[in-house]
């Protein structure tokens, strides 16, 4: 095969995805290199890096000062430093951020713009991954590295891949593949992510909430055991108080909105609409489904009917 083409194919769901490689074009990494590149990672994000091991990889998030979190990545050992892979429209302003407090540290910060991002899920995934890269040694670690390439496995909502490719290595893949795969774009990555309960945040809903309220607590990316980072007095308090009054859901409906992500939706009570949360992320999904990703008001009635302002579509909470 010549190229690799990624068209807006259908999205399919975890138990029903044939094997697909997915482009990661929402994504990117940042690079931080440096002999004080730990230190400094452990006064900026909510994980523990001390607990981070060379074949694992974390999910973290950085807060800004009031603990609402400015963005998640994924947070792994790589080349001499570390990579987190973020939001490509969080990247640059995420940079920004930590060349503030990076000034008197021996770090560098950049953006990798020489890797590529691929993802791989879907029937016999690991299998076909084995005959690609046929050199390298899986034994179930979470990060797997050889020379340029390393690949991150992913256990939700079903096991998958995320491949981060140097140039040599990604036109050799695109080369070698002659199985039959199917192809797409982020979207099918972005839905397994809404499947597997991971917060969606990008630049509109950035710096609007909590990590409590974004399922980070159940995903064990908030140490509440180390020292100081950005907001953390206001993260634990709200934690060890039981202050948080919002949490993540995934509602389901039928038919064909496009609701610009941050839009507010509503609940029915006693015949009225009422405000109750707002919507991070929204995939039309398989067989005319729509999935939405919410941050809600704890006290709501997961019985309830939903909608988003503006729109008729009735939703209900997937459990």
């Amino acid at each position: 095969m010549s190229s690799f083409s990624f068209p807006k194919n259908t999205i399919y769901k975890s138990n029903q995805l044939p094997l697909t490689l997915i482009s990661l074009e929402k994504w990117t990494v940042i690079y931080i290199e440096g002999s004080d590149s730990k230190k400094f990672l452990q006064n900026q994000l909510t994980i523990d890096m001390n607990e981070l091991r060379k074949k694992q990889y974390k999910i973290g998030a950085y807060c800004n000062l009031n603990g609402k979190v400015y963005s998640t990545m994924l947070i792994l050992h790589y080349r001499k430093g570390y990579a987190c892979i973020i939001r490509r429209s969080l990247c640059d302003l995420q940079i920004q951020e930590f060349k503030k407090y990076a000034i008197f540290l021996k770090i560098k910060i950049y953006q990798l713009d020489n890797v590529f991002l691929l993802g791989l899920s879907g029937k016999d995934c690991k299998l076909f991954l084995s005959n690609q890269f046929s050199d390298i040694e899986y034994n179930n670690n979470l990060v797997i590295s050889k020379d340029e390439t390393t690949i991150l496995r992913l256990l939700n909502p079903c096991e998958r891949f995320l491949l981060i490719l140097s140039l040599k290595n990604f036109l050799l893949l695109k080369q070698k593949i002659n199985e039959k795969i199917l192809f797409n774009n982020s979207k099918q990555w972005i839905s397994l992510d809404i499947e597997a309960g991971y917060p969606i945040i990008g630049k509109t809903m950035s710096q609007k909430f909590l990590p409590q309220s974004l399922n980070l607590v159940q995903l064990q990316a908030i140490s509440f055991n180390k020292g100081c980072y950005y907001g953390q007095e206001i993260i634990t308090r709200v934690f060890y108080k039981n202050l948080n009054k919002h949490g993540l859901y995934l509602l389901s409906s039928k038919g064909e909105i496009n609701p610009k992500i941050g839009s507010i939706i509503e609940t029915k009570e006693l015949a009225k609409w009422f405000r109750i949360g707002f919507l991070l992320s929204i995939v039309h999904v398989f067989s005319d489904e729509i999935w939405i990703q919410a941050v809600l008001n704890q006290s709501i009635n997961i019985q309830n009917i939903f909608r988003v302002s503006g729109f008729e579509n009735i939703f209900l909470i997937q459990s």
